[in-house]
């Protein structure tokens, strides 16, 4: 079966380096120490959700089937993710997006989104994202902006999604005060203290405890650790990143998801979006936040 042909932008910095799909959700493809996978490479297949990482834009998770009332309308989000009932992480992810500049170690992308025709059912408004990458010596810097072009205002989030291999005995490391429990459809129920299997305050194996769930009250900090390999990541959100959704699926899945956003999941649908972390951008208006992936050597003893 042939398939797209998704061409990478390299980036290096000594140790480091990283490949960018621009035609693929913006994602990314890699992230290398030497030669070691800091994120689980892209496996060179048409499927977004087989990189490494991509950007979430204008919101992310789900919004609970699709449907929302915004600016006293009632909205209807088509599904975007097969036989899914809730349309999930926007729509940066499933599109190509510009590439504005590139150079050795930077590179930055751009997506328009016009709400016309069958467009307008992923998103009813008007809109352009950007995001830059930028590699250093001391890590990967992701930054993602967001601003809205329609006549009204228009509700947004963003986020990240990268994946980690689950190799060896990976440990997971965060702080987190609650986490919002679930139900059989994958939307947030209610929030409650951590029980004690999901607590990672401590690093520890990551294990395949079936977390799928958004936790609030983090430091904006989590750590990952390879054993086998003595090489860790260190996650520092930027401010705006206020929930963490921690996806850890049962085997046979070789990885897990930790996941930085600014929002809930359906925080939409909520009686006051904006508690849970949801933006209301009025015309012209942006938002913006930004991520740092920092490899390390040695155990990452807390997520500090």
């Amino acid at each position: 079966m042939s398939h797209t042909v998704h061409p990478l932008l390299k980036l290096t910095c000594g140790a480091l380096s990283a490949g960018v799909l621009p035609s693929l959700g913006g994602a990314l493809g890699y992230l290398r120490l030497g030669r070691f996978e800091l994120l689980r490479p892209w496996d060179g297949s048409d499927s977004v959700r087989r990189s490494a990482c991509y950007p979430l834009v204008p919101y992310s998770n789900r919004i609970a089937h699709g449907r929302f009332s915004a600016n006293g309308q009632a909205q209807q989000l088509r599904g975007n993710f097969g036989d899914h009932p809730h349309p999930l992480h926007g729509l940066g992810w499933q599109r190509a997006w510009q590439v504005d500049g590139h150079s050795p170690q930077s590179c930055r992308l751009s997506l328009r989104h016009t709400a016309c025709g069958i467009d307008a059912e992923d998103w009813p408004w008007d809109f352009v994202a950007w995001q830059s990458l930028v590699l250093s010596e001391e890590g990967l810097y992701l930054h993602l902006g967001l601003t809205n072009l329609g006549e009204q205002p228009m509700p947004a989030g963003l986020g990240w999604h990268p994946y980690f291999e689950r190799q060896g005995e990976l440990q997971l490391g965060f702080s987190a005060a609650q986490v919002w429990q679930a139900g059989p459809d994958g939307l947030p129920l209610k929030r409650t203290a951590l029980p004690e299997a999901w607590d990672f305050s401590q690093p520890r194996a990551a294990g395949a405890v079936g977390l799928d769930n958004c936790f609030e009250g983090w430091d904006a900090r989590a750590s990952l650790y390879w054993p086998d390999a003595q090489v860790g990541l260190r996650l520092q959100a930027g401010p705006g990143l206020g929930h963490l959704v921690v996806f850890t699926p049962p085997a046979p899945a070789d990885f897990i998801a930790v996941e930085p956003v600014s929002h809930l999941n359906n925080a939409i649908n909520f009686p006051e979006p904006t508690a849970h972390g949801l933006v209301w951008l009025a015309p012209g208006a942006s938002i913006e936040r930004e991520l740092r992936l920092l490899p390390a050597s040695g155990n990452l003893e807390n997520p500090a």
